[in-house]
């Protein structure tokens, strides 16, 4: 397959793939100038591809311009599949479990075949764990509202049930070159996840909160049912769980298995280096791209409308290859479409018997395999596995899995960083005029709906008012559409006359499709008062703490030793030199002085010199001992989020630097280097402003602000009403009445407030079952009895030590560093001048200013910057060269010394070392098992007593209200642009209304061709491909 093709004059980059999707387009993003009535409006495009899927299913892949992962929709009549896929169930504490250690199961079955026997052992755990969880699902459903000892028990046994997995598996770890692994990691977020868990408080959970779906089409009454799962509901942006989803579509569907997906590495340092080697190959493609003269362009076109719309048309710099997904007469017509030729097939009963017939035969031969839906084709002296299915006579190919995975790649690549940069910054400016509007529109409603409610409690049992309750203020909607974010906020009319919501409400209403989410949302949290949420932000300050050294006990461990020897070594260092010369650490007593001078580089004062110099050993420990994962996280962020890291980054720095020149004793603490200190005071307030502005909702500033309105409410019904109550309605029919009903709220009141302080000094006493035991006690004892158990594990096991070093000197590796190196190919010089603005005058300064600053930075890139980063790559090189054989060499000798001692010390004295290693693990799992059930029982006691406490003061404001059918489309409006629907009732084009002329019909897929015999589809290689039509999916009404 070519790499490049020219398409309407453009060459473009082509995405080799065996099969291409069935349709495909870009639907551009949209955006509202700051200084117009659409400020704040802001529509990500995106680029849809589509899949046919055995059954009339679905596979809709969406690389939006606003996300780093491609969003997965897929449509299917059946719900039992429903349950295999990954996500959070966030109404079911059993489900959501169970979900998480699924993760796991999945994860190991895309493993390098074959298995070992450890990760055989613990894929079986994990599945025996699932079982005795899934036990419990019935009994979940069982219980009523209001018996929340039930739930806490049934809390108290899901987490006995991790634990004891967790047990399992740390007893696998006597081998000393096995760790605890992925299994452990997904265990304890499951745990973590199970102990946070918020029940429901006015609903018992669902067989759809379990995301059980099997029961819904007998409900539904003979009526077709489709469902959608939509991964940005259940996974998000998660990449992972993105690649799980995608593994097992392709094992629900039979898809071939993609080797990208399945031969995932398990070894942590294989997986560093596979990483290593992805960014190698990205930054030469990087690389290159810029240095290449005829750049693979974007067509960008920005159509700016008069009203403040901006449309921003994205091609990509790509074309997808393959043959088309379309139906084939018989399989013969979809081999002649793949291979061009027209050799007769054969049959085979197996894979080795048609490997065997093609053997022989020429190019273009194939070979049907029984019963099984694939076809092996000889293709350029290779074989090539095709799998297919038969719908409406018609035979349809299936994608390969490596197919959806290069697809699932596209988010990361459809946009060059600059374009992302400039996107994702556009969008968080126009979300500030958004922000303040939702900010201000939200206390003016709540402020009326107060006002309403302080009316309705004066004129309460009162026949005859003189003065009626006024009615609710309703905004007139408009007759045309003038401002989309009108239509976005429901306070303005589409081009049918009708509101967003009742547009999405007669839609759905006679639709097919089930969104496949829990039926009740999660309960909010059960207290808003300032006190509880100051207590849950240093909570969630000290849990960060906490969460990363038990994540890892032995590095937590360590890192606690280092934090208190950065703070004695600035508060107490000769108590400190005192006890390292007792221990006989004389190495350390070296470092105190440095440490010193560390603290007081980046602080003032004693206590803050100390705190800094504790904090940086701390995190240095933490990054370390994780060094690999957070090497792979950092760059993963900084390469996909450059925009969001820049915005939390600027904004963090900016706090902190105003906060400490606001508060001189803050600024006189300060050091030389005062930067860290910035970021560490203004990080947490830089990502919750980023978080309030792009997303606005009932944060940390509106929540407090209602809470404050709610408090002033109930003082004037206390206060006032009794008085305005007398102005109405005298004083013995309104005044006593009035002080009766102020009585009443007052003591409510009273009531409110002992069950908040008394829930406040619970949730303090929860702190030493938490935190303070997890911290002292769990990370300590299980490091320590970890570094034991594995000392023991490697003095008792010398042949396997032996055997890793001999794999590590026989490994496959590149010999000659050398013979890939290079100059940088972007030394030289490049033209200042282009088109920076499309208004002239600001063009002409751009370029004036160009014209004085870019000759200076070239000259210091091609003296300086680029001869630097060559020097590095050939020295780095030139050491690996000598390096390599020395360290092949020096782990064969010590790998044979160990391997033939080893086969005499093993069955020896070994024996006495692998059974302390055995005996260390089994104690220290017993300990933590008992240990864990009293604190578990006391934690189920506590937040017992803390919900009976809750419902008997709140009880009565306890009205949530289940998720609605037409909720999810209209939290985001695009959701029902993204399935298939006719153009009648394409949304996007009625909220547009005089700018659809310029847009695409969003969601809308007829059957068409080029109008222009030499017009092609500018992401096609095909002239004779056609869209998707609605008809196609004929078997399934709802596509």
């Amino acid at each position: 397959m070519a790499r490049y093709r020219i398409v309407d004059g453009i060459p473009k980059e082509v995405i080799p793939l065996q099969i291409k999707p069935v349709a495909h387009q870009e639907i551009p993003s949209i955006t509202g100038s700051i200084i117009s009535p659409e400020a704040g409006t802001m529509l990500y495009g995106y680029y849809s591809m589509d899949y046919r899927l055995p059954g009339g299913d679905m596979l809709r892949l969406l690389a939006n311009h606003n996300q780093k992962t491609v969003q997965i929709l897929l449509l299917t009549g059946d719900a039992q599949k429903l349950k295999q896929l990954p996500g959070t169930r966030q109404a079911s504490l059993v489900a959501n479990a169970i979900a998480s250690i699924h993760r796991y199961c999945i994860r190991s079955e895309n493993y390098s075949k074959p298995r070992t026997a450890a990760q055989l052992a613990k894929f079986n755990l994990a599945k025996k764990t699932i079982q005795r969880l899934s036990r419990l699902l019935p009994a979940e459903r069982a219980i009523p509202v209001g018996d929340w000892s039930a739930y806490e028990a049934l809390r108290h046994q899901v987490i006995t049930l991790i634990e004891a997995c967790r047990a399992e598996n740390r007893l696998l770890t006597t081998n000393p070159v096995l760790s605890e692994g992925w299994l452990e990691t997904i265990l304890y977020e499951a745990r973590q996840e199970a102990q946070h868990f918020e029940l429901n408080r006015v609903f018992p959970v669902s067989r759809l909160d379990q995301l059980d779906f099997t029961e819904v089409k007998s409900r539904r009454q003979g009526k077709t049912t489709t469902f959608i799962w939509d991964s940005d509901i259940h996974i998000g942006h998660n990449e992972q769980a993105l690649h799980d989803t995608l593994s097992m579509i392709g094992n629900l569907y039979g898809l071939l298995p993609a080797p990208s997906l399945t031969q995932v590495p398990a070894n942590r340092f294989k997986r560093l280096e596979t990483f290593f080697y992805k960014l190698w190959n990205d930054g030469h493609h990087w690389i290159n791209h810029l240095a290449s003269r005829k750049k693979l362009p974007h067509a960008i076109d920005t159509d700016n409308h008069s009203n403040g719309l901006s449309v921003l048309k994205i091609k990509p710099y790509y074309s997808l290859g393959g043959i088309p997904q379309r139906g084939y007469d018989n399989v013969a017509a979809l081999v002649h479409c793949l291979t061009g030729c027209h050799e007769p097939g054969k049959t085979a009963q197996s894979l080795d018997e048609a490997q065997r017939l093609l053997t022989p035969c020429p190019n273009g031969s194939w070979v049907l395999l029984d019963n099984q839906s694939r076809i092996l084709i000889r293709v350029n002296d290779d074989w090539h596995q095709l799998n297919y299915f038969e719908e409406d006579g018609l035979v349809y190919p299936l994608p390969h899995g490596e197919d959806l995975f290069t697809l699932s790649q596209l988010s990361k690549q459809h946009l060059y960083l600059p374009e992302k940069f400039k996107l994702h910054t556009r969008a968080f400016f126009s979300k500030i005029p958004l922000f303040f509007s939702y900010f201000f529109n939200s206390l003016k409603t709540f402020t009326q709906a107060l006002q309403r409610e302080f009316h309705q409690h004066v004129h309460e049992d009162h026949v005859v008012l003189d003065n009626p309750i006024p009615a609710e203020e309703t905004r007139t909607l408009h007759p045309l559409l003038n401002s989309l974010q009108d239509i976005l906020n429901g306070h303005g009319l589409l081009a049918t006359g009708q509101t967003l919501e009742e547009f999405v409400r007669e839609k759905i209403a006679n639709s097919p499709y089930v969104v496949v989410r829990e039926q009740h949302r999660p309960s909010p949290p059960a207290y808003d008062n300032p006190l509880h949420r100051s207590f849950h932000v240093l909570r969630h300050i000290a849990g960060f703490f906490v969460d990363t050294s038990e994540r890892n006990p032995l590095v937590g461990t360590l890192a606690m030793a280092a934090y208190i020897y950065g703070g004695c070594a600035v508060l107490a260092p000769k108590a400190l030199t005192a006890v390292l010369t007792k221990l006989h650490l004389h190495g350390l007593i070296h470092g105190i002085q440095p440490t010193q001078a560390l603290g007081h580089w980046m602080s003032h004062g004693p206590t803050s010199e100390a705190i800094s110099a504790a904090v940086t050993y701390w995190q240095g420990i933490i990054v370390g001992g994780d060094l690999d994962q957070f090497f792979i996280k950092a760059v993963s962020v900084l390469h996909e989020e450059p925009a969001e890291v820049a915005i939390i980054v600027a904004l963090a720095l900016g706090l902190g630097y105003g906060l400490s020149k606001l508060i001189p004793s803050l600024q006189e603490e300060m050091g030389e280097f005062p930067y860290p200190n910035y970021a560490a005071i203004g990080a947490k307030g830089g990502a919750a402003i980023y978080d309030t502005v792009m997303y606005p909702g009932d944060d940390w500033l509106l929540g407090s602000l209602k809470w404050l309105l709610k408090t002033g409410l109930s003082f004037a019904k206390i206060m006032i009403a009794p008085f305005v109550e007398a102005s109405h309605y005298g004083y013995r029919d309104g005044f006593l009445p009035g002080l009766k009903k102020s009585g009443q709220v007052a003591l409510n009141v009273v009531k409110r407030t002992v069950a908040a302080l008394v829930d406040l000094l619970l949730a303090v006493l929860t702190i030493p079952f938490l935190e303070i035991s997890a911290l002292f006690i769990h990370v300590p004892f299980s490091g320590l009895t970890m570094l034991v158990s594995k000392t023991m594990a490697y003095l008792g096991n010398w042949q396997i030590l032996g055997q890793v070093l001999l794999a590590f000197a026989e490994r496959p590796s590149e010999q000659a560093y050398l013979r890939g190196f290079r100059l940088s190919p972007l030394y030289g010089f490049s033209s200042p001048f282009g088109i920076y603005h499309d208004n002239k005058v600001l063009n002409f300064l751009g370029n004036a200013g160009m014209l004085l600053l870019w000759p200076p930075v070239q000259v210091l890139k091609n003296l300086l910057v680029l001869p630097l980063i060559d020097c590095l790559s050939f020295l780095v090189r030139a050491v690996l060269i000598i390096i390599n054989p020395v360290s092949r060499f020096t782990a064969f000798v010590l790998g044979q010394v160990l391997v033939k001692a080893g086969f005499v010390w093993d069955n020896s004295i070994g024996l006495f070392f692998q059974g302390a290693s055995w005996l260390t693990l089994t104690c220290s799992n017993l300990l933590s098992t008992e240990a864990s059930e009293i604190r578990l029982s006391c934690l189920e006691l506590l937040q017992t007593v803390r919900h009976h406490l809750h419902h008997w003061a709140f009880h009565p404001e306890n009205r949530e209200k289940p998720y609605c059918a037409e909720s999810y489309f209209l939290e985001e409006p695009l959701r029902f642009e993204r399935l298939p629907h006719q153009e009648d009732d394409c949304l996007m084009k009625m909220m547009l209304n005089k700018q659809q002329a310029t847009l695409p019909v969003l969601g809308k897929h007829r059957l068409r061709t080029p109008s222009q015999p030499g017009e092609k589809q500018a992401l096609s290689d095909d002239e004779s491909e056609t869209l998707l039509t609605p008809q196609l999916f004929s078997n399934n009404p709802a596509i």
